[in-house]
């Protein structure tokens, strides 16, 4: 886990990780959320409903971009994050289980007094292709 204080963090800097999409990760988020949408879990429906542009069943949307607490929480700034706002998510290509994804957090700016900064989140998969953006407002506590 990182430690950087706002001090520490520099505008353009960039930390990233990669996670692999599980069954038992789906799993566990439907759980949790209660989400049996049937194109979460049913390769045959959503093979059907998408008119053939979805392999398989799609992983959540949001299991996707819950990787963005994981960049700020473990990566960017760290341990002495906290996370005011998660925006503009835009879900570029579907997520499968088996899937291998890249976070990527680059700071695009920092609001000296208030010790917060704005990341852009970029998440590809293992073709390199975007699956999610977003932008991410993080306080650094001191």
């Amino acid at each position: 886990m990182n430690e950087y204080h706002y001090s520490d963090i520099q505008v353009g800097q960039t930390e990233s990780f990669t996670k692999e999409i599980t069954p038992e990760m789906e799993n566990a988020f439907r759980g949790i959320t209660g989400d049996e949408n049937p194109l979460h879990r049913d390769d045959a429906f959503a093979q059907s409903v998408g008119g053939g542009k979805f392999k398989s069943h799609v992983a959540f949307g949001m299991l996707t971009a819950s990787l963005c607490s994981t960049l700020a929480g473990v990566y960017l700034p760290g341990k002495y994050s906290l996370i005011h706002s998660v925006e503009q998510i835009s879900f570029r290509k579907p997520v499968y289980a088996g899937d291998t994804l890249t976070v990527y957090g680059t700071v695009e700016s920092k609001l000296d007094g208030l010790d917060l900064i704005l990341l852009k989140v970029k998440i590809t998969n293992q073709e390199r292709q975007n699956v999610l953006t977003a932008s991410m407002k993080v306080l650094v506590q001191q």
